[in-house]
């Protein structure tokens, strides 16, 4: 056996996507297609956190907020852009709502954030 001999870390998930140029990767089933997120959404929600930093403080949110907060926001927001309201970037807020509802709850459920900050009262599973 050669112990110079790398062996490689890359993580595999035993299933192989093979291009027609010959070109190999591992298969990307399951891991998100992030070249199809709109990029027009991408610009609104990274302004909406630009203008967030500037008014609270960078990563502000990431110090924990009610999920609550985010629902009633993101569905003022989702009301105000249907109504066709233009007095500030509706979809940006309700994206940036929906994302950090989505990390919150995830690092509530992790222990990174209070469980206190999961009120929401709606029956779930």
């Amino acid at each position: 056996m050669d112990t110079n001999k790398i062996e490689p870390t890359l993580p595999d998930s035993g299933k192989r996507s093979e291009f027609d140029t010959g070109a190999v990767r591992d298969a990307m089933f399951g891991k998100g297609m992030p070249s199809l997120i709109p990029i027009s959404a991408l610009r609104a929600v990274s302004k909406r956190f630009e203008d967030g930093a500037t008014k609270y403080g960078r990563d502000n949110w990431q110090k924990g907020i009610p999920l609550s907060r985010y629902i009633d926001s993101l569905y003022r927001h989702l009301w105000q852009f249907m109504e066709g309201d233009t007095a500030e970037d509706h979809g940006g807020a309700i994206i940036w709502n929906a994302m950090c509802l989505i990390q919150t709850k995830e690092w509530i459920d992790k222990g990174k954030l209070p469980k206190d900050l999961d009120d929401i009262t709606f029956p779930r599973k």
